[in-house]
């Protein structure tokens, strides 16, 4: 187990490594939520697909699938993650979730998550056709958090893919504020009986402020030009043997409301299968643009390119 443990710090040392190699050939200054006249809203389920300067809360709660006394019938989850660049391009983001599980006939658990960090290195970042593409490496680290709310003894270490694509610079009229973002990754969890997953998920969204902005300027109110409409799609599922875990997959219809620096997003969480939950639950989100709200101190690369 000592040697799979070295061998699984040394690889995530290696890639950090190959992260700040890339970050020290990139000289240009870029946004990081941001690809050429495309703003891409703050997501709730899935992770943000580029580094940034921000720090974001939410909350979740999803009716289970209980199975008799003493069974989990809610889970409730509070989260929050500060992210912070190093550069440009690259970023790093911890992130705390604690946990109420409401149980059958037998009260209440509650309790912290493991702890989870990850680094992002922005790749590719094309202006005129509205693309991103971001590396990323998550590192969850097991035994920090409380076994009662279903937090693993076992770490885990996911590389991970991210992108962003807008359709604006398409000939597609009042399709042109549509876009798409996504992750991929493998979750390799550091000792059995925790299996290996595949993880990943997509977002589809239409951006009344781009239609306002860059398409038509269409007579509305003021709070329907700051929306977003999106749905996100989040599943996970086993890599070899699953040691009885089972394919998840959630769908979040909702909307982001952006302000100056800030955004609020409401969602349903409404699985689509049986080991997801048993009914529709909820999510909101707040989320803070360190970048834009304290551009000179908290919203400043560490490190910045010359």
């Amino acid at each position: 187990m000592y040697s799979k443990r070295r061998l699984r710090a040394g690889t995530l040392l290696g890639v950090l490594a190959l992260l700040l190699g890339l970050d020290a050939l990139a000289s240009v200054a870029c946004a990081y939520t941001a690809a050429g006249d495309r703003l891409f809203p703050a997501t709730i389920l899935l992770p943000q697909i580029s580094p940034g300067d921000e720090f974001y809360t939410n909350v979740m709660t999803m009716p289970l699938t209980p199975s008799g006394i003493g069974t989990p019938s809610r889970s409730t989850n509070f989260d929050a993650v500060y992210a912070k660049t190093l550069t440009d391009r690259l970023g790093i983001f911890v992130e705390e979730t604690y946990s109420r599980i409401d149980q059958v006939g037998a009260g209440t658990l509650s309790g912290w998550q493991n702890l989870d960090t990850s680094a992002k290195y922005l790749a590719v970042l094309d202006l005129p056709h509205e693309f991103l593409l971001t590396l990323g490496l998550d590192r969850e680290f097991g035994g920090t958090g409380a076994k009662r709310v279903g937090a693993s003894q076992s770490g885990a270490t996911t590389p991970q893919i991210f992108f962003g694509k807008g359709l604006g610079d398409l000939d597609i009229g009042y399709l042109r504020p549509v876009a798409i973002t996504g992750y991929a990754g493998y979750n390799a969890a550091d000792s059995r009986p925790r299996p290996d997953l595949g993880v990943g998920g997509l977002t589809l969204q239409y951006s009344i402020p781009y239609l306002e902005s860059k398409v038509e300027s269409v007579d509305l109110p003021d709070f329907i030009r700051g929306l977003t409409p999106m749905t996100e799609f989040l599943f996970s599922t086993p890599a070899g043997t699953s040691f009885g875990a089972r394919t998840t997959a959630l769908f979040a219809p909702g909307v982001s409301y952006a302000g100056a620096g800030w955004e609020v997003a409401v969602e349903a969480l409404v699985p689509a299968s049986r080991a997801t939950g048993r009914g529709v639950g909820v999510t909101a989100q707040l989320h803070l643009a360190l970048d834009f709200l304290a551009p000179d101190t908290l919203g400043r690369p560490l490190f910045s390119a010359p």
